[in-house]
């Protein structure tokens, strides 16, 4: 039972805190916009709060790409994943996909898939491995006669689109996927006591800033809390789900590709109080809390071998050693992308198709070992 109850808890770990660390947007912040303050600005001035706001002109020509790309194709079988059945079966890789809304429910229907990250798994060894695909990367979207960024896809056809779309741009043969919300992560966090983070303090100003500017309604603290800021200092410090939300929102004193890089750095350190602390009190405190803002097509057989595999591995050891637990990947890798403007709003493409192809074989040899051409 108990050996059970641990594998179930790392799997909720895996798939829903894996998922809603990737969580990173505001509803009007779908640029790559750039924008890094000077050495000696305070990530609290009222001149940066650590996240950047599009522009109204931005927002709009954002909606007309949008608006563009609703021709329909209907030459294809919208039931069709196009998976690469090239690619060796001892890997599962799940579709962890964060959406943009800050219901407590997941009922407000379909919302980009502004966050996604593929989990990958070895049925033989247990190592896991993340791979961020940056939300404004220009793509083909099956379906439809026009390009977009990669995130539409959620927004048009949920998980289905949303793996089909890595599927046929990365050659891959991503059947699962998990879909949590901003409020669930808060709660999620919450519920494991919180978080350790090793952070700057630009970043830990940028929390303090946001959260007194805009307090968001998937605070689980009584309305009569008065969370005390956080210490605008480098090091380590302990945050409640709220604020390690923001830490995985934190844009703007750097760029996007950092913010992959906190959101991968959250997960680990939630994977390492998982697998440090799991009392069976704790564990089902964490899947009732989490149960309500999950959406995934993860069956509880596949839940069932993944958690074997991954603790028959080293894991446990290497948290209570305080050692990273997953391996880390981006796409698209540096010096292969570049931006673009399409109808007025910015987009990231590859620079050339070579580029394109290099990012597909750097992703299977990342996950793999190995490159294997779909056929």
């Amino acid at each position: 039972m108990k050996l059970t109850k641990r594998m179930l808890a790392l799997l909720t770990a895996l798939c829903l805190l894996g998922t809603g660390a990737a969580l990173a947007e505001d509803d009007s912040d779908y640029s790559l916009t750039v924008v890094v303050p000077s050495m000696d600005l305070d990530a609290d001035d009222e001149e940066d709060d650590g996240f950047f706001i599009e522009d109204s002109e931005e927002q709009q020509a954002l909606a007309a790409l949008e608006n563009m790309d609703m021709e329909i194709d209907d030459s294809i079988n919208p039931d069709d994943l196009e998976l690469n059945t090239s690619l060796p079966d001892h890997v599962v890789n799940i579709l962890l996909v964060g959406i943009d809304t800050r219901d407590t429910t997941m009922d407000e229907g379909l919302q980009h898939g502004d966050v996604q990250i593929i989990l990958s798994i070895s049925k033989d060894t247990g190592a896991v491995k993340l791979t961020s695909i940056l939300r404004d990367l220009y793509v083909e979207i099956p379906g439809y006669k026009s390009k977009n960024r990669i995130n539409v896809a959620y927004a048009r056809g949920g998980g289905q689109l949303a793996m089909r779309t890595i599927n046929r741009v990365f050659e891959m043969n991503i059947q699962h996927y998990v879909t949590i919300n901003f409020y669930g992560l808060a709660s999620i966090i919450d519920a494991i006591g919180g978080v350790d983070v090793d952070m700057t303090r630009q970043e830990a100003g940028a929390i303090n800033t946001y959260l007194r500017k805009h307090p968001p309604k998937y605070d689980n603290q009584d309305k009569d809390y008065e969370r005390q800021p956080l210490e605008k200092v480098d090091g380590v410090q302990h945050l409640d789900g709220v604020q390690a939300v923001m830490y995985a929102r934190i844009r703007s004193i750097d760029n996007d590709f950092s913010r992959t890089e906190r959101q991968r750095h959250l997960l680990d350190l939630l994977l390492k109080t998982i697998m440090q602390d799991m009392t069976i009190d704790k564990f089902a405190s964490l899947v009732d809390t989490a149960m309500p803002y999950v959406q995934t097509n993860v069956g509880g057989a596949t839940m069932m071998e993944l958690g074997l595999a991954v603790l028959g591995s080293d894991i446990i050891a290497r948290a209570q050693a305080g050692e990273s637990l997953v391996e880390q990947h981006r796409i698209p890798m540096d010096e292969t992308w570049k931006y673009s403007t399409e109808n007025g709003a910015s987009v990231v493409v590859f620079r050339t198709v070579a580029r394109r192809e290099e990012n597909v074989k750097a992703l299977h040899e990342f996950i793999y070992g190995d490159y294997y051409p779909a056929p």
